[in-house]
């Protein structure tokens, strides 16, 4: 099986890289950064010729979609998603697509995989439409609705890497404690793509929620990270989203109805992920 990996340089991408199984021939894309385990191909995925042109020449089986930007969310979400898409009808390529929990408002928690997407902010608006083009121009796609992915090692995620940095520094940090979310590690999320991966298209079609099983708040999810790294947790200051007057879904947990019943991969409490070693 030839399998595409988008974004395989990134904490997702890297991890289901080095969980393949044997027998997949892999390729995966990256803008900057080198990537390991796969055959690498440097790519603009918003450049709707170049993506084409991309898979023509690969021709890959299926394509896992990981890569994504909240920075350039128009760029890297909508447009990326659009070229891969067209890329994937022209070469007849199977897809499994990452979203995400702010697809939907935060008022109506917990959410089944029909519920329907009420984005809040710019961001769960273009996570929102890109899955609205996959489900019209590849019905039979995967699209898969996470939650905050954490990575503890060989170093952490993004956003814990942030917190700890800022807590080395001096620097003061903010998380709110008004915001539930339903983190997942990056090994157990991994793991589970790759068993969607070996399903047989006709199962594998529809929504996923792939997400942990333990509902935290961005604080208390900071704290747990604070201390399963020896920094200080309690110079981590509690915050309202509310307070600061943003616009931002509170309770975004998850049903994961589909994958308890059908994947063997069940993800961790979080609290158990970051749990020091010994304890």
């Amino acid at each position: 099986m030839r399998i595409l990996i988008t974004g395989g340089a990134g904490n997702l991408g890297a991890e289901v890289i080095a969980r393949a199984p044997s027998g997949v021939e892999l390729h995966a894309t990256r803008r900057t950064r080198p990537v390991e385990g796969a055959e690498a191909h440097t790519v603009e995925l918003s450049d709707q010729a170049a993506t084409a042109a991309l898979l023509e020449r690969i021709r890959p089986d299926l394509v896992i979609h990981t890569a994504y930007s909240q920075n350039e969310a128009e760029r890297d979400v909508w447009l990326a998603t659009e070229s891969l898409v067209r890329a994937c009808v022209r070469a007849g390529s199977e897809l499994i697509h990452l979203s995400s929990d702010v697809v939907f408002d935060g008022e109506h928690a917990p959410y089944a995989e029909d519920a329907e997407p009420a984005p809040v902010h710019d961001y769960g608006r273009s996570k929102a439409m890109a899955e609205r083009l996959v489900r019209e121009r590849l019905p039979g796609a995967a699209i898969v609705r996470t939650s905050l992915i954490v990575r503890t090692h060989p170093a952490p995620d993004p956003i814990s890497a942030w917190v700890l940095t800022s807590l080395r520094d001096g620097e003061p940090v903010r998380l709110f404690v008004d915001e539930l979310r339903c983190p997942i590690a990056v090994e157990d999320l991994a793991a589970q793509i790759w068993e969607l991966a070996a399903l047989p298209a006709a199962a594998r079609a529809g929504f996923w929620h792939l997400a942990g099983p333990e509902a935290v708040s961005r604080y208390t999810l900071g704290v747990l990270v604070a201390r399963r790294h020896g920094a200080d947790a309690a110079a981590i200051i509690p915050a309202r989203s509310r307070g600061a007057g943003l616009q931002r879904p509170r309770d975004l947990r998850l049903r994961t109805t589909r994958a308890d019943r059908e994947l063997s991969t069940k993800p961790r409490p979080i609290s158990e992920v970051l749990a020091l070693r010994g304890d």
